[in-house]
C-alpha cells in the first residue's frame, strides 16, 4: 500500500510542472574600476558635461575692395565742367520708401546726388531708373536719434554690440552697390559717439567710399572720426527743406547761391516732400541761366580732394551760422 502511494505522488510530481517565477529585469554587473579591483576605491561619478555658451556674433569680413580707383571715383556719374562758375550740390535723402515722390524726384533736371533708404521697396530698380537719367546714389544708413524720432529699421545704436552694428551697416551697403557715399538717416545721437562713428568710418574707407555729414547736431564727432580715418568727408551748407513752405525753401535756395557765389560751390539737402519737389521742378532748369553748375556730391569730393582741402573748409565760421540748428 504504501509503495502504491510512493509510486502515484511520484508519477503526479513528474507529469504537473512546478509553475516558472516571473521574469525579472536582467541584473548588470558593474564593471569594477581600476579602484575596485586594485585599490578597494570606489570610483568617483563620471564629470558633468557642460556645454559652452555660442560665440557673440562675428561681422563677415568686408568683401574685397577692387583694385583701382575708389568707390566715390568708380561710381561717379559725369559732371559738367564748371569753367569758372560756381557749382550747387543738392543731395536728395530719405529715397526710396514713398515710391510716388522719389519717382518724381528721380524725374527732376540732374545730375542730382540720391541718399537711398536700405529699408525701402523694390529698391534696386528705383536705383537702376535713377541712374538710367544720370542721377548719383548715396546710402542714407539709419542711426540712433534722439527722443522718439525713428530711423527706420537696422539702425546703428551706441548701445548695440560693435559686431550687430557692423553687420547691418554692411547689409546695408550691399543694396545701394553703386554708393559714393554714406550720409546718417536721423543719426543725432550716434553721431555723438565716437565708437560708432569709427566704426562706420573704417568701413567707408575700406570700401573707398566718401562721407556727407548731415546730422546737424552740436559736439558731434563725425566729421572729426572721418577725418581721423583719412575719408574723403563734405559737409552740407543748408537743409533747404526743414521749413516745408514754398517761400521758405525758395529764400533756402538764395541764401545757397550767395554761399556759391562767395565761395565758389554750396552743397544742398532736401527731402522728397511735395512742396520741395514742386520747388525744384521750377527752379532746376532755371540754374544754368543764373550762372550755376549743378554738379553731384563725387564732383564736390573731387574738387575738395585736389585742392588740398578736408571736411574742416566746408564749416568755416562765414558759413556755420546758416546750417540748421535742429538735429536731422
Amino acid at each position: 500500500m504504501m509503495a502504491w502511494l510512493c509510486w502515484l505522488v511520484g508519477a503526479c510530481a513528474a507529469t504537473t510542472p512546478l509553475p516558472a517565477p516571473p521574469p525579472s529585469a536582467p541584473v548588470v554587473q558593474p564593471v569594477p574600476s581600476l579602484g575596485d579591483t586594485v585599490f578597494g576605491i570606489a570610483p568617483l561619478p563620471p564629470a558633468p558635461i557642460v556645454v559652452a555658451p555660442p560665440p557673440p556674433p562675428v561681422a563677415a569680413p568686408p568683401p574685397s575692395v577692387p583694385a583701382g580707383p575708389a568707390a566715390w571715383r568708380r561710381n561717379a556719374v559725369p559732371a559738367p565742367p564748371a569753367q569758372g562758375r560756381p557749382t550747387i550740390t543738392i543731395v536728395i535723402d530719405e529715397m526710396g520708401v514713398a515710391t510716388g515722390p522719389s519717382a518724381r524726384t528721380i524725374a527732376l533736371p540732374g545730375p542730382l546726388t540720391l541718399s537711398w533708404l536700405p529699408y525701402a521697396p523694390r529698391l534696386a530698380e528705383q536705383i537702376a531708373a535713377a541712374a538710367a537719367l544720370g542721377h548719383e546714389a548715396m546710402l542714407d544708413m539709419p542711426m540712433e536719434a534722439l527722443g522718439r524720432a525713428d530711423p527706420g529699421p537696422d539702425a546703428l545704436r551706441t548701445w548695440l554690440p560693435p559686431a550687430t552694428n557692423l553687420a547691418m551697416l554692411r547689409a546695408a551697403l550691399v543694396l545701394v552697390p553703386t554708393a559714393v557715399a554714406l550720409n546718417q538717416r536721423e543719426g543725432s545721437v550716434a553721431s555723438l559717439s565716437v565708437p560708432v562713428m569709427d566704426l562706420v568710418m573704417v568701413e567707408l574707407r575700406a570700401r573707398g567710399m566718401a562721407f556727407l555729414d548731415s546730422a546737424a547736431i552740436p559736439h558731434a564727432v563725425a566729421f572729426a572720426r572721418a577725418e581721423a580715418a583719412g575719408l574723403e568727408s563734405v559737409g552740407p551748407d543748408l537743409f533747404i527743406d526743414n521749413d516745408p513752405d514754398p517761400a521758405a525753401i525758395r529764400a533756402r535756395l538764395a541764401e545757397s547761391e550767395e554761399i556759391a557765389r562767395k565761395r565758389g560751390h554750396a552743397i544742398l539737402i532736401g527731402r522728397p516732400r511735395q512742396t520741395t519737389l514742386d520747388v525744384l521742378e521750377q527752379y532746376l532748369p532755371t540754374l544754368a541761366e543764373r550762372g550755376f553748375v549743378l554738379w553731384p556730391i563725387s564732383a564736390r569730393v573731387a574738387a575738395a580732394t585736389n585742392a588740398g582741402t578736408d571736411a574742416s573748409s566746408t564749416a568755416s565760421a562765414a558759413i556755420a551760422p546758416l546750417k540748421p540748428t535742429g538735429a536731422e
